[in-house]
C-alpha cells in the first residue's frame, strides 16, 4: 500500500539495479558498504574511472531509492550539441556528505569530468532527465530527502560548459507531461506538487513550462482547499480528442483516510491550468471518496485516466469476505455522458482488480471457496457458481485451475466452473489488474 509520501524507498528494487549494472559485491550491514567502489563494466565502469581519477580518490555512487532510473549513471546529451554526455551522482571523502553531480564529456581515452556541483541532501530519492528548454538539449532532474522528511527537486541545466541549477523547489510529487499541449515537438511540461503546512490546505500544483524559450514558473493552482489534506499521485492522460489533462489522487482530510480525485485541464484562452468538474457531477471530490489503497490508473490502456468510485449496488459479498472484497466501477469521465466505465471487484488483500461483464451488476453473489484461499462468482442467489479464484503456491498445480498472474511469490489462479458470457477464461485474463 502506498503511504502519504509519494517519494519513497525501494530498497529491493535498488538492489536490483546494483546487480544488473554490472557490480560484483557482499551484502553487508548496510547498504552503503554494498554501494562503495562497485566493479562496474562498459561505460559505467570508464565514468567511475574517471571520477574517481579527477576526486584523487574512491567515490561512493549515490543510487536513487525510487523511480524510472536507478542508477547513479546517466548518459544523455545534456548540452544539445550532437554528442551523449555522462553524469553522475556520488559522494566522496573530499566532498563532504551530501550528493554532488558530476558532468563528464567524451574524450578520446575516456571520459573527463568538466563540472561538479553539491546538492541538497546525502539522500538522492529519484533522478531522470527531459527535455524542458529546448528539442536539444536534456534537463536533468535530481529529488532530494531531508533527514526532517522534506523533499526538494532541483532541475539542472548544462550548456557552454557550465552547470546550473534552474529550479530549486519543496515538493511532495511531481510529473513531466505535455499539458499545455503546445510542445507538439516533444518539449515536456513540469507540474509539482507542493508542500502545504495548513489542516485540509488543499493540494497546490505549480506548473513550470517553456514560454518565449524560456522554461518557468507559469502558475499556481489551488485544488481541494478545506477538502484536501495533501498530493497522493499525479497522472497524465489524454482525452478522447488527444487533449492532455491531469489526474490529482489527494488524501482527503474530511473522511479520514480516504482518496478522492480532481481532474486539472489546460485551457488555451487563458493560458492557465483550471479545475474541470464532468457533466452530470455536482461534487468530484465526493463522487471519487474511496479507500486510501486505490489510486487511478490507465486501466484499460486507452491513454485516458480511469478513477476508481466505490459503490453499493455491486452485488452480496458473503460476510467472511466483506472486509477483503468489494465492488468498484472505475470512470475516466471522459464525455458528456459520463465516460467509460469498468465494473468489477477489487480484492484488497491481494491489490487486484477483476473487471466483470456489465450484465452481472448487482446481479452477483462472493462466497469464500472450500479451500479457504480465494473466492467464487455465483449468480445472486448463490446457487450457480460460475468461476473461481485462488492464490496459492505455484506448487499446487492442478489441471483444474488456470493461471491468470503472479502475485509475489504466489500465483492467482482461476477455475470456470459454469459458462457466462463475458466470463471466460480470456476475458478473465484480460480482464485482471494487478495494482500498485
Amino acid at each position: 500500500m502506498r503511504g502519504k509520501k509519494t517519494v519513497r524507498c525501494r530498497l529491493p528494487a535498488l538492489l536490483l539495479a546494483v546487480l544488473l549494472s554490472g557490480c560484483s559485491a557482499t551484502i553487508g550491514n548496510d547498504v552503503e558498504s554494498l554501494l562503495r567502489a562497485p566493479r562496474l563494466s562498459g561505460e559505467t565502469g570508464a565514468v567511475q574511472k574517471a571520477l574517481n581519477s579527477y576526486l584523487g580518490g574512491t567515490a561512493t555512487m549515490k543510487y536513487p531509492a525510487s523511480g524510472d532510473f536507478l542508477s547513479p549513471f546517466l548518459f544523455g546529451d545534456w548540452d544539445g550539441d550532437g554528442t551523449q554526455e555522462a553524469a553522475a551522482l556520488y559522494t566522496a571523502d573530499s566532498t563532504g556528505q551530501n550528493t554532488c553531480l558530476a558532468i563528464l564529456e567524451p574524450v578520446a581515452d575516456g571520459w573527463q569530468v568538466t563540472q561538479t556541483t553539491e546538492g541538497l541532501s546525502n539522500e538522492v530519492e529519484s533522478v531522470t532527465y527531459a527535455h524542458l528548454w529546448d528539442t536539444d538539449s536534456l534537463q536533468i532532474l535530481v529529488g532530494y530527502g531531508s533527514a526532517q522528511g522534506d523533499h526538494y527537486l532541483v532541475v539542472y541545466q548544462y550548456s557552454d560548459g557550465a552547470l546550473r541549477d534552474i529550479i530549486r523547489q519543496n515538493y511532495t510529487d511531481m510529473i513531466l507531461a505535455d499539458i499545455t499541449g503546445r510542445n507538439e515537438d516533444g518539449i515536456q511540461d513540469l507540474i509539482l506538487a507542493l508542500p502545504t503546512d495548513a489542516e485540509n490546505g488543499g493540494v497546490n500544483l505549480q506548473l513550470l513550462t517553456n514560454t518565449g524559450g524560456e522554461f518557468h514558473s507559469a502558475q499556481t493552482l489551488a485544488v481541494g482547499a478545506g477538502v484536501f489534506n495533501g498530493c497522493a499521485a499525479l497522472h497524465a492522460g489524454t482525452d478522447q480528442d488527444g487533449s492532455p489533462y491531469l489526474v490529482v489522487d489527494a488524501w482527503n482530510g474530511t473522511s479520514g483516510n480516504s482518496l478522492a480525485s480532481a481532474i486539472i485541464r489546460y485551457d488555451e484562452e487563458s493560458g492557465f491550468l483550471q479545475t474541470y468538474t464532468p457533466p452530470g457531477i455536482s461534487d468530484i471530490y465526493r463522487a471519487t471518496l474511496r479507500d486510501a489503497s486505490l489510486f487511478s490508473t490507465d486501466l484499460d490502456h486507452n491513454g485516458t485516466i480511469d478513477i476508481p468510485t466505490e459503490i453499493s449496488d455491486g452485488g452480496t459479498i458473503q460476510s467472511s469476505l466483506d472486509k477483503r472484497l468489494q465492488f468498484l466501477l472505475w470512470k475516466d469521465f471522459d464525455s458528456a455522458t459520463g465516460g467509460t466505465t469498468h465494473f468489477g471487484i477489487y480484492d484488497s488483500e491481494y491489490r487486484f482488480f477483476l473487471a466483470l461483464p456489465e450484465s452481472m451488476h448487482g446481479s452477483v453473489m462472493l462466497r469464500s471457496n472450500w479451500e479457504n484461499n480465494g473466492w467464487m462468482i455465483c449468480n445472486a442467489e448463490g446457487t450457480v457458481v460460475y468461476c473461481e479464484l485462488r492464490v496459492v503456491d505455484p506448487a499446487e498445480e492442478s489441471e483444474k485451475y488456470q493461471w491468470i498472474a503472479t502475485i509475489g511469490s504466489q500465483q492467482l489462479q482461476v477455475r470456470i466452473i459454469t459458462d457466462y458470457y463475458g466470463l471466460g477464461l480470456e476475458d478473465i485474463q484480460n480482464g485482471t489488474t494487478l495494482l500498485e
